[in-house]
């Protein structure tokens, strides 16, 4: 579910923030692939 969440993150669809509110149990996970996109400047 982290790496789904965070695909749609890259895409646009939605927020770093707002999907960590809403799901903190995924923080991690989506910190994990994003920064393994290479995409941490979306991490807030």
């Amino acid at each position: 579910m982290a790496a789904y969440m965070a695909q749609r993150i890259i895409d646009g669809a939605y927020t770093f923030l707002f999907v960590t509110t809403k799901r903190p149990d995924l923080q991690a996970g989506i910190e994990t692939y994003l920064t393994a996109q290479g995409r941490e400047d979306l991490i807030e």
